[in-house]
């Protein structure tokens, strides 16, 4: 008894694989993507003023901003919460800002932990299912951006400013901040 052999062109093919026409459409597409991904991934680059050596356990780093009468500096640190931001002038005479402006918190994520119990059964009459649980979050709302500090300009001084930053558990640094040696436009 022969059997029969199945040909090559029977095989199932796909049939969702775009004509050669549409090709271009699902690249440009493509590489639209590829460009907004690292587009984004730009966005989270440290400031640009950065400590002479990062301390052990966080990177910290900061930008400047002049308006008006008042001098803005951002610090990034990580989400660490900012204990001190001063600005250090010659003969180590602190400045203290009018204002320092933790960040917000965003909601918690990550881990959590459930108990559950349940059951379930069958019967005459059908199935039937008994379930109840408990969750709990771990951690708490975790800061999201940067704390700003807002000092005053006649009081900060001429540039460059050497601001002292104290992030919880980490020791402090200071970080030049000199507008006039800045990439920035």
């Amino acid at each position: 008894m022969a059997t029969r052999s199945r040909s090559p062109s029977r095989r199932n093919l796909p049939t969702d694989i775009p004509p050669p026409q549409d090709r271009g459409l699902v690249g440009a597409l493509t590489t639209a993507t590829l460009a907004l991904v690292v587009a984004l991934a730009g966005c989270a680059a440290p400031l640009p003023y950065r400590p002479a050596r990062q301390p052990f356990g966080a990177t910290i780093s900061a930008d400047v901003r002049v308006s008006d009468d008042r001098l803005r500096v951002e610090i990034d640190s990580e989400g660490y919460r900012v204990e001190r931001a001063v600005l250090v002038r010659d003969g180590d005479m602190e400045v203290a800002p009018e204002a320092l402006v933790p960040p917000t918190a965003a909601p918690a994520g990550g881990l959590s932990v459930g108990l559950g119990v349940g059951a379930g059964g069958w019967g005459s009459g059908g199935s039937y299912s008994v379930g109840t649980g408990i969750g709990i979050g771990l951690g708490g709302p975790r800061p999201e951006g940067a704390t700003f500090a807002v000092f005053r300009l006649d009081e900060a001084g001429a540039p460059p400013w050497r601001l002292r930053v104290k992030v919880v558990g980490v020791e402090a640094v200071d970080i030049v901040l000199d507008p006039a040696k800045s990439d920035r436009p």
